[in-house]
């Protein structure tokens, strides 16, 4: 039977639900935009790119002995910058977004491996491309931690205070335009934003469920209202119940963390889109 009493009492669990929880609220508020603005691909290309920054950062650690230079500066490095291409117009104008993309998802995969490998093992400890992809949650220390604690008060500080710009450029472009909003300054900052967010997330589930945390909690807020403030609430309460849900079942099943998260949203959506539908036919026989 299991001990929930001291399972709950170690260090690196508490650790475990709190960077689950701040998650959490960084995926509510920015996972909405991400649905609303139907620009799910760009989080998941973002996501990837990471790799070739923690990929970096390790090879600086080794080639150059910068032991400060971490994997998340690596991260945010490789994030924020591809978030700057992806949201320059002259590259927008000139080539498709979804190219965009797709090239830097895969050079940021590529770069990752190479400077991995280029890693000299006695002098620096890489962590496995399973870890980094996937997630380890449990590796989540209180030094990063604090650092992703104060990552999420810029994040969620400056969503606020560009939430009005926010609202009406994720709904109407044209409007936004109209209205003397710089459209181009906008999406670079909320893109910077999903950069962010995506550094932050990873160390929960790893850069490969990183898109789904970022959606899957805002789709489901999405089946239940299209009120922008209420979509964020109930994506930061849809996110935290099911990440703590699918922690305990991962303890209690012994299966990893982020997967189990993951898995659990989904059958949550899946469960949430049944009912939505059974509501609207119910709304539409009546």
């Amino acid at each position: 039977m299991t001990d929930w009493g001291y399972i709950l009492s170690i260090g690196l669990v508490q650790n475990m639900f709190m960077a689950a929880a701040l998650a959490s609220v960084l995926c509510g508020v920015i996972g909405t935009y991400v649905v609303v603005k139907r620009i799910v691909f760009i989080g998941g290309g973002i996501a990837h790119t990471t790799f070739g920054g923690v990929g970096f950062a390790y090879w600086l650690q080794s080639a150059f002995l910068l032991s400060w230079f971490t994997p998340i500066m690596g991260a945010i490095l490789f994030a924020v910058s591809s978030a700057l291409i992806i949201s320059l117009p002259s590259v927008r104008e000139k080539m498709r977004e979804d190219s965009t993309i797709g090239v830097l998802w895969v050079t940021g995969m590529a770069l990752g491996v190479i400077f991995m490998e280029m890693v000299d093992p006695s002098v620096v400890t890489v962590r496995s491309y399973e870890s980094i992809l996937f997630g380890n949650i449990l590796l989540v220390s209180s030094s990063t931690l604090s650092i992703m604690a104060l990552l999420s008060v810029v994040v969620l500080a400056i969503a606020v205070y560009f939430y009005r710009d926010f609202q009406i450029v994720t709904f109407d472009e044209t409007h936004a335009k109209i209205s003397g909003i710089n459209v181009n300054l906008i999406n670079a900052i909320l893109y910077i934003l999903i950069a962010l967010t995506c550094v932050f997330v990873m160390n929960v589930v790893g850069i490969v469920l990183v898109i789904a945390l970022l959606t899957i909690p805002a789709a489901m807020a999405n089946m239940f209202s299209k009120d922008l403030k209420t979509m964020m609430v109930l994506a930061t309460l849809f996110s935290l119940t099911l990440s703590f849900l699918g922690i305990i079942v991962a303890i209690a099943a012994d299966v990893p963390p982020g997967a189990s998260i993951v898995l659990t949203m989904t059958v949550f959506f899946l469960l949430a889109s049944g009912m939505s539908r059974f509501a609207v036919k119910g709304a539409v026989a009546g």
